[in-house]
């Protein structure tokens, strides 16, 4: 028999695993050219959506149609108990898990997520519809469920309600035999998918987040194949293999296809064959099958809840693990979150533990791999539900303490050896080595500025002849004479623009020295759009507004709009709008992430940068009613540095104090929520000047017409300046060379 018949002729089960291996391969051997089979895959989850919608309804107004009004109640009683013990051993490995992670350091760049108050969640909008064509047309399927489950409840009383109920059966039939030619087509779904998967998934994050896939991925296992299946063993006449040996082809298609929904008509199908082998399906039965299945898939199951664990991963890749006393405030309020998606509850629930926004951005990203294993769990999960329903309601449960306690035993068994396994491997085979600091200190301009001059002293500046009488003067209010300041840039070929050495990630100096940073580019941005060199100038914050009225420098970039400076200096239009935060250690960022929380400390010492009149309204805005000693430093870094001890925190820009943590990651970033006080960024220039500065304000119009100002955020602010640019690794390009 050739390899094809085989493969032909074997299970179904089998050939989704063929396939799975060769799209695997796919992926790996073409990597970005893979995504040419994304369609295929798509067209195949789209088949597979298309009849679960019409199944639901018509399998929910079905189940419930059919129960007695004692029997509704009977199965509504047994559902919510069922739902909180799946809860509580959902929560337990949840705990367990993180005891796992390895010890680590590490910190992140600016994202707008940390300036961004948490969408709260609206059950109303989830559960209860308007219009049920609206909430068929956008998927919004605990709507739907609500609404086939109250159709249902009203059939139950009524006497001639077979009139409904045959024709929905045929059609219910109909759907389900569709959805059988459509899983038959699952190996190529299964290959397509995997393909473009595996193409595209970036192996630089797959490394970085390689514990919380291991992790995710035993803890999912654990749930799925002994935890859920020992639930129903222990209860029921039925035995493991013949659980799991039921649910596998829907696990797998489940696992691949990244969803469980287009399996639901498979598992209630199922589940009602192993009742029929053992002679135990009926009328009551049969509908606690058909009633659970798509009821509970709009519940926090495990699967769903198995995606809580990026809270405590995130807390440990912040380098602040969560306490044990944290889990239960992450249950209580990850659980009812979860009545709508990860996506909704999950910033909801870093912010609540003072987490930084910026881990959500590699959430979206692990859902790649991490949305097959929580799949694959709710289909197990939902399975269960039915069997042990059914089992309830068909009166065919068996309580006996000793399969019960061997089932406990088991799972408490597994679950240490496994914990204790996963902390040895850990702390054996993987070694982290802390490199955020090197990727901002490595970062280089996107494009080289090869005239740009660099002053490391003011030692080194040449004397400037430009006042001189071939060049128009203006006279001040005292009669000093000043030259006109454009005609004095254009006549010296350079923009003399101010730039302080140590401000990351604005201007500082980078491991190759040179001069780089988010004020860096767009001062040389401005420069060649007036057609001179860029020269950077170092300076002193107190004495700059003398040094622009000198002309020392022409103009001094990042200067913050808050009166402090209106007499000192002119300011050009914003070009930046930033936002107020507190840098402080790692384990106070719980203390501080509220007005409220900040409001009612006793006593507290806060770092603040220059003079208090620079952010006097901010201080005002945060600290008002509380007692509070500020403390004037010039500078951040001492604090960061650990010289100032006594300060409990340092208030300043969050995009500034993102990037220090990244040198120091033993500290983190807060914005105390609600309403973050925001502020803006202009160009300083001198009192004197009279036309420079519509000039600037003129290219500061251009520039963010054209996105030059936003591109330089993103790169240097954001952090894409310090991401790989290679092309994915694949066989076809990096091992047989036949691609560039």
């Amino acid at each position: 028999m050739t390899l094809v018949s085989r493969i032909t002729n074997s299970s179904l089960s089998s050939r989704i695993l063929v396939g799975l291996g060769l799209g695997v391969f796919a992926g790996l051997f073409f990597g970005e050219y893979a995504q040419v089979l994304e369609p295929l895959g798509d067209i195949y989850i789209r088949l597979m959506q298309m009849t679960v919608l019409p199944y639901l309804i018509t399998a929910l107004i079905l189940a419930f149609g059919s129960l007695t009004p004692s029997g509704a109640k009977r199965l509504a009683a047994k559902g919510v108990i069922l739902l909180l013990l799946i809860w509580a051993f959902t929560c337990l490995v949840l705990l367990i898990i993180p005891m796992t992670f390895p010890d680590v350091e590490n910190a992140s760049f600016y994202s707008s997520s940390l300036v961004e108050p948490h969408t709260p969640i609206s059950l109303t909008e989830i559960y209860f519809t308007s219009n049920l064509f609206d909430s068929l047309s956008r998927n919004v399927v605990p709507a739907v469920v609500l609404f086939s489950c109250l159709v249902g409840v009203g059939l139950i009383a009524l006497e001639d309600k077979e009139n409904l109920l045959l024709p929905l059966r045929t059609w219910n039939q109909a759907i389900i035999i569709i959805t059988r030619m459509i899983i038959s087509l699952t190996p190529i779904g299964v290959f397509a998918i995997s393909a473009a998967a595996t193409g595209k998934m970036d192996l630089e994050m797959l490394q970085m987040l390689e514990v919380y896939f291991i992790a995710f991925g035993v803890a999912a296992i654990l749930l799925a194949f002994v935890i859920l299946p020992l639930m129903v063993t222990a209860v029921t006449p039925f035995r493991y293999r013949e659980v799991v040996g039921i649910a596998h082809a829907a696990l797998l298609t489940a696992f691949v296809a990244n969803s469980a929904f287009i399996v639901l008509p498979i598992l209630a199908d199922r589940a009602k064959v192993l009742m029929e082998q053992h002679g135990l399906l009926n009328n009551d039965s049969n509908s606690a099958a058909e009633v659970l299945v798509p009821v509970m898939f709009n519940f926090p199951n495990a699967g769903k809840l198995l995606t809580l664990l990026f809270v405590p991963f995130a807390a440990w890749l912040s380098g602040a693990p969560m306490a044990f006393s944290d889990f239960p405030s992450l249950f209580s309020a990850g659980i009812p979150s979860y009545f709508a998606k990860a996506q909704i509850a999950l910033p909801f629930l870093l912010d609540l533990f003072g987490l930084p926004h910026d881990t959500f951005q590699l959430y979206i990203p692990t859902t790649i791999l991490t949305g097959k294993f929580d799949s694959m769990v709710t289909a197990m999960n939902l399975l269960v539900f039915a069997l042990l329903g059914a089992g309830a309601m068909g009166g065919f449960l068996v309580f006996s303490h000793r399969r019960i306690l061997l089932s406990l035993l088991i799972i408490a068994v597994t679950c240490l050896i496994l914990v204790v396994t996963m902390r040895v491997s850990f702390s054996y085979f993987f070694e982290f080595e802390y490199n955020m600091d090197k990727k901002l200190t490595n970062m280089r301009p996107a494009t080289q500025v090869v005239d740009t001059i660099v002053h490391r002293s003011l030692d080194t500046l040449p004397a400037d002849d430009a006042d001189t009488d071939a060049l128009s003067k203006i006279y001040d209010s005292q009669g000093h004479v000043h030259t006109n300041l454009l005609e004095k840039i254009l006549s010296r070929g350079t923009l003399r623009i101010g730039y302080a050495p140590q401000n990351l990630p604005m201007s500082f100096f980078n491991s190759h020295d040179e001069l780089v940073g988010f004020d860096v580019e767009i001062g040389q941005q401005l420069a060649a759009a007036l057609g001179v060199k860029a020269e950077f100038v170092p300076i002193d914050w107190s004495d700059m507004p003398t040094m622009l009225e000198r002309g020392t420098i022409d103009i001094m970039p990042g200067i913050w709009y808050r009166p402090f400076w209106f007499a000192k200096l002119k300011l050009s239009e914003p070009y930046l709008q930033g936002t107020v935060g507190l840098a402080l250690k790692d384990d106070q960022r719980n203390e501080f992430n509220t007005l409220k929380k900040i409001r009612e400390h006793d006593q507290l010492t806060i770092g603040i940068p220059l003079d208090h009149q620079q952010i006097a309204n901010s201080m005002e805005y945060y600290f008002n009613g509380a007692n509070v000693n500020f403390e004037i430093l010039e500078f951040w870094q001492p604090f960061f540095e650990g010289q100032h001890p006594e300060l409990d925190a340092f208030l300043m820009p969050v995009e500034n104090a993102s990037a220090w943590t990244l040198l120091h990651p033993e500290y983190s970033v807060v914005v105390p929520q609600p309403d973050p006080v925001k502020m803006s960024s202009a160009f300083g220039l001198p009192l004197y000047d009279t036309s420079f500065s519509e000039r600037v304000n003129e290219w500061i119009v251009f520039a963010h017409n054209t996105g030059l100002i936003e591109d330089a955020h993103q790169y240097w602010i954001e952090g894409k300046g310090a991401q790989s640019t290679k092309p994915r690794w694949s066989i076809v390009r990096d091992v047989l060379q036949w691609v560039d």
